[in-house]
């Protein structure tokens, strides 16, 4: 073997040494963060399919034992991932669903909820892509995770709008399939402002929601 040849491999020894003396000298929630970073971005390009633990370490710069140091099975980095992202994702919607009116007055709540949640999904899109790229790879536990922060959003919703239409029991099961369009809706405009952001405008989808909420907030004869 060549003094070159040697010498090559002498260094590339060297890198590897340093790159694992290197992980453990960095905080474990430092890492998880770090990790979580790496596994967003590559749900953002190439969806949950692309999502390993192999994968995850390439992304970050470190290696599988770095990342099995810090979560030890990948169900439990994406658990937290979720944990993570719904908490920043839905929090401001959530407030702002949640914000009183006056009982039999339909206000301006969807429109500004719709604009604010557009500019989210537009300004913070490796927050929302976990969120609203699901696919056929998606694990099951991720999926329902989605699901319980699905329904919190249906529950306020249908909150908001029972506030306009009142309590007639026909009403309530109107309002409630309502909540469910309005959701799917969203969800579907939220993977177009993913996937073809120029193709959206703002202000048209926020009105297209206030237009849509008055119409389920006035009770039918």
């Amino acid at each position: 073997m060549s003094s070159t040849s040697l010498a090559g491999m002498a260094k590339a020894a060297a890198t590897v040494r340093k790159r694992r003396a290197y992980a453990p000298r960095v905080p474990v929630e430092e890492r998880r963060q770090q990790l979580l970073d790496a596994a967003l971005r590559i749900i953002a390009r190439d969806g949950y399919a692309g999502v390993t633990i192999e994968a995850i370490a390439l992304e970050a710069g470190v290696t599988k034992p770095v990342v099995y140091g810090a979560y030890d099975k990948l169900p439990h980095l994406l658990n937290e991932l979720l944990n993570r992202t719904q908490a920043q994702a839905l929090t401001q919607l959530l407030e702002a669903l949640a914000t009183e009116s006056q009982p039999g007055v339909v206000d301006n709540r969807a429109l500004e909820v719709t604009r604010a949640w557009a500019h989210a999904v537009r300004r913070h899109p490796t927050t929302w892509a976990p969120i609203l790229m699901t696919g056929a790879n998606t694990p099951q536990a991720v999926l329902d995770r989605i699901e319980e922060g699905r329904e919190i959003v249906r529950r306020q919703i249908v909150s908001m709008l029972s506030d306009y239409a009142g309590s007639d029991p026909a009403e309530k099961k109107r309002v409630d399939l309502a909540g469910q369009a309005l959701v799917a809706a969203a969800e579907h405009f939220g993977r177009v402002l993913l996937t073809a952001p120029d193709s959206i405008d703002d202000e048209l989808l926020a009105g297209l929601f206030d237009d849509l909420t008055r119409t389920i907030a006035t009770p039918r004869r």
